[in-house]
Order: C-alpha cells, then structure tokens, then sequence
C-alpha cells in the first residue's frame, strides 16, 4: 500500500463513475474521478473558509482582496485594476467589496498624487492588523486539513494538481 494511504472505501465520485460504467459501458467515466474530486474539495475547503472567516465579518472575496493587499507589501497598496488582476475577484464585484471594505475601516482609497485618473486601494492599521490574524488562522486550519499527509504526498498533490491546471488551461 502507498505510504500514508487508507484502503478506501467507495466515495459518491466512485459511485458516479461505476454508476456510469453500467449504465454506458461504451463511455469512459474516468474523467468525472478526477474533476468530480476537484469540485468536491474546492466545494468543502470553501465552506470550511465562509465558517472559518464569519466570525470576523469577512467573506472570501473580502479576505483574498485583504491577502492581496497586504502581500504586496508595503505601503499596502494597488490600484483597482492591479487588484482585479492578481486576485480571485472580477473587476465588477471588486467596486462593492472595496466599498464595504471601506466603509469597515480596512482599507482606504487613496488618490496618485501626480495622475488624477489613478487611485489606490490601501490597507489601514486596522486591515492589516485584521488580515495578519486572519491569515495565521487560515494557515493554521488548512495545516491541519493536510496534517495525514507526509511531505512527500504534500508535493505528489501539488505537482499533480500543477499538471491538471496546466493541462485545463491549454484545453480551454
């Protein structure tokens, strides 16, 4: 047996490809094992985070544009634009959360001093303070979700999940 591996039992992604398997012999299933799996874990690991962040008042959206500011290191600060770019967030909901962000005392937008057409989006001393806590949680908790898995199926899964993302993207 693999190192760190459990014999498993049938999971609903295994019944759906077997289910299939009877149902349309002349298909191959297999695909659904893999991106079944993927949505499943997308699916719980964001659930686990909406908990996780509630308690803060935050939502994902609201915390990956917190990360973003603040590892971006000092003065904690990009344009919307850059923002849109560099995180999980559309240019069109980024208005709203920058908004309630706002409004929240976490970030400040700030004028570029010598282009009136450019503005920032910055973290207050409040943001960051909140993000900073916010985020060694989240580490936490998701240490703890790969706690069972040695290092070496920590890279196994990263460079698989690389593999898959690249080969979607050329796909797509």
């Amino acid at each position: 047996m693999p190192r760190n591996e459990e014999p498993m039992t049938m999971d609903p992604v295994d019944q759906v490809v077997a289910d299939w398997a009877r149902q349309r012999p002349d298909l191959d299933a297999s695909p659904i094992a893999i991106f079944g799996r993927v949505r499943r874990i997308a699916d719980l690991a964001a659930g686990g985070l909406r908990a996780y962040l509630a308690p803060y008042g935050l939502t994902p959206g609201a915390f990956d544009i917190l990360c973003n500011l603040r590892r971006a290191g000092r003065p904690y600060r990009k344009t919307p634009s850059e923002l849109a770019a560099s995180s999980l967030v559309t240019s069109g909901a980024l208005t709203g959360r920058l908004d309630a962000l706002e409004r929240d005392g976490l970030i400040r937008r700030r004028d570029h001093r010598g282009d009136r057409r450019v503005s920032y989006a910055e973290l207050t001393a409040a943001g960051r303070k909140l993000i900073d806590r916010v985020l060694e949680g989240h580490l936490d908790r998701e240490e703890a979700l790969l706690a069972t898995l040695d290092e070496a199926d920590r890279k196994d899964i990263e460079r698989a999940l690389a593999l898959l993302e690249n080969a979607v993207r050329r796909g797509s």
